[in-house]
């Protein structure tokens, strides 16, 4: 298992697309794969300077994903860093890889002097981002859905 940046493996680009489009993007939402897939080819060439992608390998195969971007829910614009678009595949699922996602995710926070770093996440992933450290802040609107906005502090300099 290796974590690499996405920039030095655009080839998952249409997997981790597709993969988004199937989680969030069908059920009447108003983004498309297309749109979905032109937004991560703007991030592809992004490494360690956000809005980027990062990606979880095993076997040259992609099975996982997170980003860290600036500013992601509109109705809260004084939340500044994020990470979003954490997936693992489905058939990885139950094996820690969101661990390992979150896990780096925190690093590049610190290793960037990122003190705070937000996420937004569906009522049925709200305990997992908890067991990682995550505080729930409250609930907000974003894209058509609610979901709960969550925190965690870093610890930068210590």
């Amino acid at each position: 298992m290796q974590v690499a940046y996405l920039a030095d493996h655009p080839e998952h680009l249409s997997t981790i697309a597709k993969w988004y489009y199937d989680e969030w993007g069908k059920n009447g939402k108003s983004f498309t794969y297309d749109a979905i897939y032109e937004l991560g080819l703007s991030r592809v060439n992004n490494k360690g300077a956000l809005p980027f992608s990062f990606i979880l390998l095993s076997d040259d195969s992609v099975i996982g994903v997170a980003e860290l971007k600036y500013k992601e829910n509109k109705h809260h614009p004084e939340y500044e860093h994020w990470i979003g678009g954490v997936y693992v595949c489905p058939n990885h699922r139950g094996k820690g890889y969101s661990e390992v996602l979150l896990s780096r995710a925190k690093l590049f926070a610190r290793e960037l002097g990122i003190e705070k770093l937000y996420l937004q996440s569906d009522a049925h992933n709200i305990a997992l981002y908890q067991k990682y450290g995550f505080e729930a802040l409250h609930e907000s609107e974003h894209s058509g859905d609610v979901t709960t906005i969550m925190v965690w502090h870093s610890k930068v300099g210590s």
